[in-house]
């Protein structure tokens, strides 16, 4: 019995992750350039049984006659738990915003960025501003990066055009070009927060299959209604090993207060 709550509360916290996991997919449905994260599951290891029982002599050995031998049974199962949290890279819907600083990439391909502590990191947020100095950076300060993995560096005034393979011109005239990057193993970029992905042996390489879209912001692809199925069922196997639990405790509770009781 102990062995089964062990079991059903292996399934419960793998329940409450997900709805955890699913609850920051939600939260941030309409946060630019967001990739949902799909949580993995997978069995515990499995515990070989056996049984002992006592050797009959039937395989013609008189010394091995009733001495106890021990006979595989199978496998037992002890639950489940949490193999990873990728990120999905799915591309997310396209939306037209008219400012020249907004740029979606359709493909694969992330924008390379430096952030405040001078570490690169890579997003698929576009929303772009050019400070007073003429440096083109995100929302909250951190410099894009060209294709020469060095900020990008802009006059301060004139129309901004930005092309489909990135090359940025002002007033007419090209002065740098997005650095836009894809991966050999996507699986290994690791979210950091704030729509930002560390390289943890992704592969960065330089991207070929991205188009650049001046004047549109990649939305987030986080379905809101798969969500909310989604938090709804693991809610359910939540409570239903929390059921189970507290099935088996009261089973324990009646064999201790039962067991052992004269008549």
């Amino acid at each position: 019995m102990v062995r089964g709550m062990y079991t059903a509360a292996s399934g419960a916290l793998v329940a409450q992750s997900a709805v955890d996991t699913i609850a920051n997919n939600l939260a941030n449905v309409n946060t630019t350039g967001f990739k949902r994260a799909v949580l993995q599951v997978q069995a515990q290891p499995k515990t070989d049984l056996y049984r002992f029982q006592t050797d009959p002599g039937n395989n013609g050995n008189a010394r091995t006659a009733g001495v106890p031998v021990q006979v595989a049974i199978g496998a037992l199962g002890s639950g489940a738990q949490i193999y990873d949290t990728p990120a999905d890279f799915a591309q997310g819907a396209i939306a037209a915003t008219g400012n020249d600083l907004d740029v979606a990439l359709s493909g694969p391909g992330f924008f390379a960025i430096r952030a405040g502590n001078n570490a690169v990191r890579y997003t698929r947020d576009g929303e772009f501003v050019r400070d007073q100095n003429g440096q083109l950076t995100a929302q909250n300060g951190d410099r894009v990066l060209n294709a020469a993995g060095n900020p990008i560096v802009l006059p301060t005034s004139g129309k901004i055009e930005i092309g489909r393979d990135g090359t940025i011109s002002v007033a007419g005239q090209t002065y740098d070009k997005l650095g836009v990057v894809e991966f050999t193993n996507p699986v290994n970029l690791r979210p950091e927060g704030s729509s930002r992905f560390v390289d943890a042996g992704a592969g960065a390489r330089t991207a070929t299959n991205t188009t650049a879209l001046q004047g549109s912001l990649e939305k987030s692809n986080a379905d809101v209604v798969r969500s909310m199925v989604d938090l709804i069922a693991n809610e359910r196997w939540f409570d239903a090993n929390q059921k189970s639990i507290q099935t088996q405790d009261d089973a324990v509770a009646l064999a201790v207060q039962t067991v052992g009781r004269t008549s």
